[in-house]
This record gives C-alpha cells, sequence and structure tokens, in this order.
C-alpha cells in the first residue's frame, strides 16, 4: 500500500536534484531590467491526528503531498521599487481526500520616491486561503467530525502609505490607510450532523484603517517611536440573535525601533488597546497591548528570532473579543557549511470574553536542512501542536513528520 507514495516520493527529489542542476543562478533578469524569480516548494508529511480531534475520539492520520509553485517579478528603476508576486498552494491527503486544499496568493508591493524626503507605499494582496479543520470556525471535535472540506475564504487588502523624512533624518513621520474584505466561499448555509444550521456568512466582514506613526531618532541606529492605530470593523451581517458585531479598535502605543548592522533588528511598541462595540450590551474591552519583532546574530552562521504580542480580537467562533497573549522564538545554526538545523516553539494564550473558555496552545519544531547549492535546500522536520482547553473537545495533540525540498531558481 506504500509504493505508490514512496514512487510518487522518488519522483518529486529526482526532479527536484535535476532542476538543481539544471538552474545557474537565482533569478533571471531581462535586457529591460526586470528580474523574474521562479520558486517551487515541496514536501511530503505525515500527520497523526488530521481533525484535531480530542483523547474522545480515534485520529484519523494521512500522508500529505504540498507543492507551492510561484513567481516573484521585481524592478528598481530610479529609486523606485516594484514588485508583483503570486504563489499557488495545493495540499494531497492521501488518506483524508475531504481535506485536499487549493490556496492562491498574489500581491504587488511598491514604494516610489519623490525625493529625498518624500515617499509612498502602495500595496494590494487577494488571497484565496482554507482553515484546516479543527482550527478557526472548525475547531473542535462537534465541528471538524461534522466537516466535509476545510473552511475556504477571500481576502483583498489594499493599503498605502506616505512617508516624510529619510532613514537618516532626525525625525520620520508615517501616515497609514487601508482597507480590507474577507469573505467565506463555503459553508454559506448548511445542516451539520449533530450541530444543525450554520452559516460562516455571519463571519463576513471589511474593515478600514488608519495609523500616524512619527519616529525620533536618539541615536545612529536607534529611533523612539510614537504611532496611533484606529481599525474599523463592519460585518456584512448581525449575529445569529441580530446583535450587531461591528467594533472598533484604537491603539495609543510608544515604543522603539533598533538596526544593528549585522548583529540585531527589531521594534517593539507598548500602549493601550481600546475595542469599544456599537452594540451596547456587548463588553467593551480596555487593557495593555504590546507587540515585539526582535532578531538576533550572535554569529554570522547563527540567527535568533523571537516575536510577540497581546490584543484583544475578534473570535472565530463566538461574538464577543479573545484577549490573546503569544510569543514565538526561533534559532538557526549553520553547523558545518551548508548544513543547519532550525528550531521553532510557540505558545499563546486564548481568553474567550463572557465565557469559561480558555485554549493554551503550544507549538513545537525541529528541522535538519542542507543548501545542495544557494537556491536549493532539502530537510527533514518535526512539527507538534498541542492545545490545553477548558471547552469540552477542543484540546487536542498532533505530530507531523515531513520531507521537503525547495528552489528558488
Amino acid at each position: 500500500m506504500n509504493t505508490p507514495k514512496l514512487s510518487i516520493l522518488a519522483l518529486l527529489l529526482a526532479v527536484n536534484y535535476q532542476s538543481v542542476q539544471a538552474a545557474e543562478s537565482q533569478g533571471y533578469t531581462t535586457e529591460s531590467g526586470l528580474k523574474i524569480t521562479p520558486l517551487l516548494e515541496s514536501r511530503f508529511e505525515h500527520n497523526d491526528n488530521v481533525g484535531r480531534y480530542s483523547d474522545s475520539e480515534d485520529p484519523e492520520s494521512s500522508t500529505v503531498f504540498v507543492v507551492e509553485p510561484g513567481v516573484s517579478i521585481e524592478s528598481d528603476r530610479g529609486g523606485n521599487q516594484y514588485r508583483v508576486s503570486y504563489q499557488l498552494a495545493s495540499g494531497t491527503y492521501f488518506d483524508s481526500s475531504d481535506d485536499n486544499y487549493l490556496d492562491h496568493k498574489f500581491s504587488t508591493n511598491n514604494f516610489i520616491r519623490f525625493n529625498a524626503r518624500n515617499g509612498i507605499a502602495l500595496n494590494y494582496s487577494y488571497q484565496y486561503l482554507h482553515e484546516e479543520r479543527g482550527t478557526g470556525l472548525l475547531a473542535g471535535d462537534l465541528y471538524s467530525l461534522a466537516a466535509d472540506e476545510p473552511v475556504e475564504y477571500a481576502v483583498h487588502n489594499v493599503n498605502g502609505t506616505y512617508v516624510y523624512g529619510s532613514q537618516e533624518a532626525t525625525g520620520r513621520l508615517e501616515l497609514t490607510l487601508g482597507y480590507e474584505d474577507r469573505e467565506y466561499k463555503n459553508y454559506r448555509n448548511v445542516v451539520l450532523p449533530d450541530i444543525g444550521r450554520v452559516s460562516t456568512a455571519y463571519k463576513d466582514h471589511n474593515e478600514l484603517n488608519g495609523a500616524i506613526a512619527f519616529y525620533y531618532r536618539v541615536m545612529p541606529a536607534t529611533s523612539l517611536l510614537f504611532e496611533v492605530d484606529a481599525v474599523d470593523r463592519t460585518y456584512d451581517l448581525d449575529d445569529a440573535a441580530g446583535l450587531s458585531q461591528d467594533n472598533l479598535d484604537m491603539y495609543y502605543l510608544v515604543g522603539a525601533t533598533w538596526d544593528v548592522s549585522g548583529k540585531t533588528t527589531g521594534k517593539l511598541r507598548l500602549g493601550l488597546q481600546d475595542k469599544t462595540y456599537d452594540e451596547s450590551s456587548r463588553e467593551d474591552f480596555q487593557g495593555f497591548s504590546w507587540d515585539l519583532e526582535f532578531v538576533w546574530k550572535p554569529l554570522q552562521h547563527s540567527t535568533v528570532a523571537l516575536s510577540g504580542s497581546q490584543r484583544a480580537r475578534d473570535p472565530e467562533q463566538g461574538t464577543t473579543y479573545v484577549d490573546e497573549t503569544s510569543v514565538s522564538a526561533g534559532w538557526k545554526h549553520y553547523w558545518v557549511n551548508n548544513f543547519y538545523s532550525r528550531i521553532t516553539g510557540q505558545v499563546r494564550e486564548d481568553d474567550y470574553a463572557n465565557s469559561e473558555r480558555e485554549d493554551d496552545l503550544m507549538t513545537a519544531g525541529v528541522t535538519f536542512g542542507y543548501e545542495i547549492l544557494d537556491f536549493a535546500d532539502i530537510g527533514l522536520g518535526w512539527k507538534f501542536e498541542t492545545n490545553d482547553s477548558t471547552t469540552s473537545g477542543n484540546s487536542y495533540d498532533q505530530n507531523i513528520w515531513y520531507l521537503s525540498a525547495d528552489l528558488l531558481f
């Protein structure tokens, strides 16, 4: 029974190896100056709990083949930068075909510089994505067992940032305005076994967001940050009880950014979040919020990354906010030449307002990889995910072992 899977695996490695031998450089530059970079990411996985079932249910395991081809086109003309990229992601479950998916990601990121002090960034992205069973709207045994396909949704996002002041200036001002629209594509109005009628249409929404940030340089590599953000979210429908879900998030933040060449870069923001609902019967949130992005290179061949955040967000299940705290860390180290290891981990706590539900999620992963050339990478790894929930049927353990092969031509 394993012969077809092993044959596909052998074919994958053979094709990738031949592609590596044939490629000569990373990206192709046309006579007009466009840089075109094809990429191909692929992996075989074995997932021992596809639906993220609790111990009260028998887990479903499956071998999974994931392939993610894509292309990036870049141009740099007179200090103006333009980039368009597209990537497709296909997942095939050999023992659980209901979980197959096909995702699309398209984006364009551009920066136009008017002069040394003025510039504007214009960005747009379209993503057609999925939520795996046992996550998001389908979290918990009740929904995961009843589902016959992943949840699918589309997101349009457009935003622009006007920048006044160069990177070397004492002061720099950034003004951002953006719009996002999310629409779910399936489970619009269905009856699920043991649940009844459900509809993802209640979660369709759009949001208008804006921000003003001022950076004040206090040292050559360090700037203080003062920022105000606003996110106004509007749902297409009231919830099933007929109550509005619309809300406004305001963030008042201070922090710092730093960039010590070759050693460490980072951004830290601390402040107050004020989340208010249009519906007076809903509980508002006002409390501490923070986020961190930190990268440290203690050695030329070693990189440590740390990120984290705390905020109140809209839930996938339920209609009142979730107080979420998350911390992630990773360490990539080259031991000899092109051989490296990568260790990752995350802890996340979700506390649901007006509910006894609390989820404590932990993930960990280890990868051993080898870079055949500077554009080809093979890896062998393991990922572990565990969720401890106060809600019956939402606690689970999941292990994934995988073999990956990636190319950046």
